[in-house]
């Protein structure tokens, strides 16, 4: 039986359509990765810390393998790998590094909302790699606005800092920052500079930090419309009493709640961010004040999606140092961030 043309002109579409598909990359077995000895460091060389070669992840279904461009440094990678992480009761082991962004080369069964080839970020873990493997809760699609590199950098501090700012909000009975003063007590690190401009991008009327340095000038273009220069004063010393709404701690050293207290209005909020600093909220908060005690961050894709269309509304831009450090220098990167002085990120680039 002859098929007529208009059937044999489809079968033949259908044909073209299929061999145009990408094919699925072909993966490589092994890969190198910044791998922790689950020992502390001995500082400041982290020797513990060294690049090896290791099998490249396996996913779930949940998940999906990224081909990572970029990841960064953060305070909880370092706590993992100096001595105070035995009073964790864990010290890092094997493959390290907790957020960043990559490209998609394998997508697990249960994980529709992405394909191979979507640009992602997120929380992979053992993201200091060549490739890492990310729950699909746990990444998002990266903002088309910033670069693979730049886009490593964010997670960690965007999430917590967005986290942060809710919670402060939630508990003064808030559902945005319009009109409110907003402090952050430390703005040019990384929770800090997205704090900034995560306050401005949430209404903020007034956002008051502190910073030195050329930290100064980045904190202006970034939306602070008061800087303090801590080296000559505290934050204490210029606020006057009842003229904040909000303290984000994200420094959280000792004392500052009860210093930054008078300035709280009533019905407004201090938040501390726990750390290894040890600030605490205030025994003797001023009444009418709400305090929270935030401790372990839990961003995941909403706060992503919230991040990248922020960023995509040019109401973010990252701050990414130079220069940026590849697997084979995680622990001079380390060793920069301790080193003080850090504006914005510090980059891993695999």
């Amino acid at each position: 039986m002859q098929l007529p043309l208009a059937h044999i002109v489809l079968a033949l579409s259908l044909s073209l359509c299929a061999t145009s598909l990408p094919a699925p990359p072909q993966l490589p077995t092994t890969m190198n990765a910044a791998s922790a000895s689950g020992l502390p460091c001995d500082e400041p060389d982290f020797s513990c810390i060294t690049m090896k070669t290791v099998p490249v992840p396996s996913i779930s279904a949940g998940q999906v393998l990224l081909r990572m461009g970029g990841s960064s440094v953060n305070p909880v990678n370092i706590d993992l790998v100096q001595p105070v992480c035995r009073a964790f009761g864990h010290c890092s082991n094997g493959t390290i590094g907790n957020d960043g962004a990559g490209t998609v080369v394998q997508v697990g069964t249960e994980c529709g909302d992405f394909a191979i080839g979507d640009q992602l970020w997120g929380f992979p873990s053992g993201a200091y790699a060549e490739y890492a493997a990310a729950d699909c809760s746990h990444v998002g699609k990266k903002p088309h606005s910033v670069s693979m590199v730049d886009a490593g950098t964010i997670p960690v501090v965007g999430g917590t800092s967005l986290q942060c700012l809710n919670a402060a909000l939630d508990a003064a009975g808030l559902s945005s920052a319009s009109n409110l003063t907003v402090v952050v007590t430390a703005g040019q690190g990384g929770t800090g500079f997205m704090a900034v401009q995560l306050a401005k991008a949430l209404g903020a009327a007034k956002v008051v930090t502190a910073a030195t340095g050329e930290g100064i000038e980045l904190m202006k273009k970034l939306g602070a419309d008061v800087v303090v220069d801590y080296h000559k004063h505290k934050l204490s010393d210029v606020l006057q009493q009842d003229s904040v709404d909000i303290v984000f701690d994200n420094l959280g050293v000792p004392g500052t709640a009860d210093a930054l207290m008078p300035a709280i209005k009533s019905g407004g909020t201090f938040l501390v961010l726990m750390g290894g600093k040890g600030g605490k909220i205030s025994s003797h908060p001023k009444a009418g004040v709400h305090q929270v005690a935030f401790g372990l961050a839990t961003a995941a894709k909403p706060e992503m999606d919230k991040l990248a269309q922020l960023f995509d509304e040019s109401k973010l831009v990252p701050h990414t140092m130079d220069p940026t450090y590849g697997l084979g220098q995680v622990s001079d990167a380390f060793t920069r961030l301790l080193s003080g002085g850090v504006l914005g990120k510090i980059a891993v680039v695999p």
